[in-house]
């Protein structure tokens, strides 16, 4: 069915949409068909106005929570995001939400909000690769889908979900793979949970990841500090070595807490570096391994690439750091 045929009869179903900034919400900074543009520009009601027709898929409430860059992306703003979606989610007449953002760092937003957030309402994420003053603008649709997603009792129970260029992913597996293309998302060898388009919402794949156990949000001033390490040809430990003596001098405020290293091949290590993580391990810094080449880690850790593995092993230091 349609969404909107019935759209006249039954009540709406109630969704919030939060705005972030991003590509989604930028401007152009020359020529329109030209790629020079400014992110976060926009706020969100006005890309809701952009939509035309997403007012027959739900009651929208819509909100700015930051106006930013996603590169720029910050542990407050993930915070204030959890915040408000868990306020929204406490309301009974409470459907879905959706959040607007910046595809450089869609998926760490999308996997922190997984980690957090309790299973049930959807939460939907989407972006856009051109900005809004862009010829042929791809966020209007996407932010369509997205709510068209949201507001579907379907989407229910599947964790958080992003809604780009006409499929449907889940956050464990949500990467991006292309700097430029309007298709720059991908889900990797387990494809897309689903479709979403004038067709309608399907979804094709019932399995959207493991959801991990719930972790709390940490508290301003609380998050550990982890840092991603590479392992490539000649890395001898130097960035480690200065991590670790920055954190001991107490130059580097909060301390090393963690380190995801991303090695080669199957997480492998070059040796000299290998060294200087031991030295870290005995020095109580938490190293976890990932790969390059996205080999699948096994544990909690299954499947993640590396920015999300930092994402969660952050939220789990802060939970034992409070006991």
């Amino acid at each position: 069915m349609n969404p909107t045929q019935s759209a006249d009869r039954l009540p709406l179903p109630k969704v919030l949409v939060l705005g972030t900034g991003g590509t989604i919400a930028g401007v152009s900074t020359a020529h329109p068909a030209q790629g020079g543009y400014r992110a976060g520009v926009l706020d969100i009601a006005q890309l809701v106005e952009a939509a035309p027709g997403i007012e027959l898929l739900a009651e929208l409430h819509a909100e700015q929570i930051a106006s930013i860059d996603s590169k720029d992306m910050r542990p407050e703003v993930w915070s204030k995001l959890a915040t408000r979606i868990a306020q929204w989610f406490a309301r009974p007449d409470a459907v879905g939400c959706v959040v607007t953002h910046g595809s450089d760092t869609l998926e760490e937003t999308a996997y922190f909000l997984q980690c957090v957030l309790a299973p049930g309402k959807p939460v939907v994420l989407t972006a856009a690769m051109r900005p809004a003053t862009a010829l042929s603008a791809d966020g209007p649709r996407n932010l369509y889908d997205a709510v068209q997603v949201a507001a579907s009792p379907d989407a229910a129970g599947r964790g958080v979900l992003c809604a780009l260029h006409g499929r449907v992913h889940g956050a464990c597996d949500v990467t991006k793979a292309h700097p430029m293309a309007l298709d720059a998302f991908t889900s990797g060898e387990r494809g897309p949970l689903g479709f979403v388009g004038p067709q309608g919402l399907q979804f094709t794949r019932n399995h959207p990841g493991e959801k991990p156990q719930t972790l709390s949000v940490p508290s301003a001033g609380n998050w550990p500090r982890v840092e991603l390490v590479s392992s490539h040809a000649g890395a001898d430990g130097g960035v480690v070595r200065a991590l670790l003596q920055a954190s001991r001098s107490g130059a580097l405020q909060p301390g090393l807490g963690g380190l995801v290293v991303i090695g080669t091949g199957h997480g492998t290590v070059h040796e000299d570096l290998q060294a200087a993580l031991d030295v870290a391990e005995s020095a109580g810094v938490r190293v976890v391994y990932a790969s390059r080449a996205g080999t699948p880690q096994g544990g909690a850790y299954d499947g993640l690439n590396a920015v999300k593995i930092r994402v969660r092993l952050m939220l789990e230091l802060a939970a034992q750091a409070k006991g």
